[in-house]
């Protein structure tokens, strides 16, 4: 029974691996069957894309824009390109939908052609340079993108639909803001009604505007109603690839940098520092703060624009103005700029993120505004900001704010005047400024929870993306081509 059992036992063994050998053996048919079935599938979506690609239409969009400045409209433009050539460029996420062709637009300060260069990433960068220049190719509609708004018409591109983009900081424009020819008996006080006139029988020109504060500037332009069609607002928008938070070391580094402690409260502003953008209440709320409160824990990181714009120039006649009026002496102004931060050179956006991360406050009590781009950028890195209640901001900040952004926005009381020629701005009183930062003072320093901050950025990423800005675009391009306005 032994040896029996011995040789069962054999044999079942036997079995089993001659069975393994077979089961092997068909595992490798059948995978083989799977990976030739995978390349199959592979090579029919192939065909099917390359199907779908030669299908769809395309739009042929002459880009009349500025590129290679470090000016916030090329920028704006850039990040649109950009993402319209990932969605609908070769190859692009939503198929092949739109050829492009680029003209750089001549520059409003001839002077500015010294300061070119490209400040994004070399993705971007190489997308950037490798957009086709326009050769006279046939195009179904042009963007323009520039300042003054150009809406000339020459015999040529009559029939070729145009879009404009245009701002409008005070919500209200004037003749002085556009580009036209007109008639040289035209007497001067008659160029507005001109305008009018021009749009009314050009109806192939549309416009966009980044906020409807911007987009109520052209209203007395358009001012029929069926006209209104023609001026669509589309918001922009913000890369959370570019501007995010960063849980590393890079806030205790910048600030080790310019000597700025941790227990210190750095606020900061970009820009180009001219009075529009609030500069004169920063300076004078952060006077009150250091030399009058005595709280010298205050800082001010300030980012010009110095290739483009004399920001330090700037700077030093805001002090002037201040001395004069009586606000502050010599010494006050002394010891302010030992508490003030000043770089004027044009820095990479990983660089800019970097400076976000090591404030704590994006200090923005701006009177007028066609959009505020860079506080929707400080929010993305999850900086704390301080903006006016009133304003073009108020669009997009209140809807933030609702929507997770409340730990991380602190509003200042403001309202909004408007002066004998229409122009409207934001008034903050400088009360109004210092008990924002006063009575917030510990909502701006406390640190907010990843949650809060995850919550915040989805939301920005899900509305105010650039992707979502060039489907908003690329659809009312198509929209003009297709004339469904």
């Amino acid at each position: 029974m032994k040896k029996g059992n011995v040789k069962k036992r054999v044999i079942k063994k036997d079995t089993t691996t001659k069975n393994n050998s077979v089961s092997n053996e068909g595992v490798n048919k059948s995978n083989e069957v799977v990976k030739q079935s995978n390349e199959i599938v592979k090579q029919s979506n192939e065909i099917v894309k390359q199907s779908i690609s030669q299908d769809v239409k395309k739009i042929s969009v002459l880009f009349y824009v500025w590129v290679n400045i470090p000016h916030s409209y090329a920028i704006v433009n850039c990040f649109q390109l950009v993402h319209l050539y990932k969605l609908y460029g070769p190859n692009g996420r939503k198929g092949h939908r739109m050829n492009f062709y680029i003209t750089e637009a001549p520059y409003y300060n001839p002077a500015w052609t010294n300061a070119k260069q490209l400040v994004y990433s070399e993705e971007y960068n190489e997308i950037i340079r490798n957009l086709p220049i326009h050769n006279g190719e046939p195009v179904d509609i042009i963007y323009r993108q520039t300042y003054p708004y150009n809406i000339n018409v020459t015999e040529e591109d009559k029939d070729i639909p145009k879009c404009v983009f245009y701002t409008s900081e005070f919500a209200q424009l004037n003749h002085t803001y556009f580009t036209v020819e007109k008639p040289d008996d035209l007497p001067a006080e008659r160029y507005d009604e001109y305008i009018s006139v021009f749009l009314h029988q050009f109806d192939n020109i549309h416009f966009t505007a980044p906020s409807n504060w911007s987009a109520r500037g052209l209203i007395k332009f358009l001012s029929n109603k069926e006209e209104h069609e023609r001026n669509r607002m589309i918001t922009h928008g913000v890369d959370s690839t570019i501007f995010y938070k960063k849980y590393d070391n890079t806030r205790r580094k910048v600030r080790a940098m310019y000597n700025v402690k941790e227990g210190d409260i750095l606020m900061m502003n970009i820009g180009a520092m001219t009075t529009n953008k609030g500069i004169l209440l920063i300076i004078e709320a952060l006077h009150n703060m250091v030399n009058k409160l005595k709280r010298p824990q205050y800082k001010l990181l300030l980012k010009g624009s110095g290739d483009l714009y004399a920001c330090q120039q700037f700077l030093e006649s805001y002090f002037i103005r201040f001395k004069q009026v009586g606000i502050m002496s010599d010494e006050d102004i002394q010891n302010l700029y030992k508490h003030i931060i000043f770089t004027n050179k044009t820095l990479s956006y990983g660089q800019i993120n970097d400076l976000f991360n090591a404030a704590d406050l994006y200090i923005s009590p701006y009177l007028a505004e066609g959009f505020g781009l860079t506080m929707l950028e400080a929010l993305a890195a999850g900086l704390h900001v301080l903006v006016p209640q009133t304003g073009s901001t108020k669009e997009y900040i209140e809807d933030i704010y609702n929507n997770g952004g409340e730990p991380f926005i602190t509003y200042v009381d403001s309202l909004i005047t408007v002066d004998s020629m229409g122009m409207c701005q934001n008034s903050i009183p400088m009360n109004n400024l210092m008990s924002s930062l006063l009575n917030n003072e510990s909502k701006i320093k406390s640190k907010k929870s990843r949650l809060s901050y995850i919550t915040m950025k989805k939301y920005i990423e899900t509305n105010y993306s650039w992707y979502k800005v060039a489907e908003l675009l690329y659809t009312y391009l198509d929209d003009i081509v297709e004339k469904r306005i």
